[in-house]
């Protein structure tokens, strides 16, 4: 969880705001995302009030157009559905040589699930349950849309291209792309409130040191922790910069 806090908001966001760059090559993707990230961290100090107020209905709206966008494209390569038999799985696994990687990357994805979690204390477990069932399917709706497009566009596959954007309707793209950064800025809060938690409890039952704790506001469990908040918001003006691989 804390290893999550650590490196996601900057690589989602920046993810995010790479769209941009369908509409424009030049566009200075990495200052406009140091800007997202310094203003994130800097509220902080603040409470999140107000982000929480607007959770549910953007993180619904989101998730519903990445269904939408994918369900459109899954005719483009109707046995793209035999993707949910799992022979396929076992038979890449051990035909790859690069089976290792390849589960790697699985489990690097499976592992954002964890974002869902990470403020079970204060959304519940009921609500937890029930929005997992419509994240997932449109989470698969997505992906399923996103193969069927590869793979009846093979052409369209080159450095640079990012599937995701690539299946949004034109008319809608700039609007996917504002949802996008919406959405990795809300899951980001996510992780940095439940990583304060983390610390929080950790300094409770004494495996972590004792270190200032502030409660922003008088809402039941936000508190925020100034040395964390500094210190996360600069490995991830670092990960910003880092050069792409």
């Amino acid at each position: 969880m804390v290893a999550d806090g650590v490196i996601t908001p900057s690589i989602t966001v920046l993810s995010a705001i790479e769209g941009l760059k369908t509409y424009e090559p030049e566009t200075p993707v990495i200052p406009i995302c140091l800007c997202i990230i310094s203003v994130l961290f800097f509220i902080q100090q603040f409470g999140t009030r107000a982000i929480g107020k607007f959770f549910g209905p953007l993180m619904l709206v989101w998730f519903a157009m990445m269904g939408f966008v994918g369900s459109i494209h899954i005719s483009d390569y109707w046995l793209i559905l035999k993707a949910f038999n799992p022979y396929y799985a076992l038979e890449l696994l051990i035909q790859s040589p690069e089976w290792f990687i390849i589960l790697g990357a699985v489990f690097l994805c499976t592992t954002g699930a964890e974002a869902l979690y990470s403020d079970l204390g204060h959304c519940g477990i009921k609500n937890i349950r029930v929005s997992w069932v419509f994240v997932k399917t449109m989470l698969v709706l997505n992906y399923l849309g996103q193969g069927a497009w590869i793979i009846s566009n093979p052409e369209a596959v080159t450095p640079g291209i990012n599937p995701f954007y690539a299946i949004i309707p034109r008319g809608i793209l700039f609007f996917g792309i504002v949802m996008a950064t919406i959405a990795a800025v809300i899951a980001s809060q996510a992780l940095i409130s439940g990583s304060f938690t983390i610390f929080s409890e950790a300094m409770n039952l004494k495996f972590w040191p004792r270190i200032k704790i502030k409660y922003p506001t008088q809402l039941k469990g936000q508190l925020y922790i100034p040395m964390v908040n500094s210190a996360f918001g600069a490995l991830h003006h670092r990960y910003c910069v880092l050069p792409k691989f």
